[in-house]
């Protein structure tokens, strides 16, 4: 694989995350859910647009091999969890 395809599967992933990050906050905002981890999702999510804006920042100064490493290093625990709970999905074990 060439190197802009692991860069574009770590954005995706990134992104992927944010996007929910972000629908969780703003569903828990219309609930009215007042919790005091909302300013801290919001924090966390902040972080990781950071993280990808400054790995596209890195990519568009041809410091690609750069910016991929920083997409990775968020990108990699996320598509492990995703992968394990696609596992708990595809078995099926009996959680009560």
């Amino acid at each position: 694989m060439k190197a802009i395809h692991f860069f574009n599967t770590g954005a995706a992933i990134d992104i992927i995350a944010l996007l929910a990050a972000v629908w969780m906050m703003v569903s828990d905002s219309l609930k009215g859910y007042s919790g005091t981890n909302n300013p801290t999702m919001f924090m966390v999510t902040f972080i990781g647009a950071l993280i990808v804006g400054g790995a596209f920042l890195l990519k568009s100064a041809g410091y690609l091999k750069i910016a991929t490493a920083l997409l990775w290093i968020p990108g990699t625990p996320l598509l492990l969890y995703g992968f394990f709970i696609l596992l708990f999905i595809i078995l099926k074990p009996d959680m009560r």
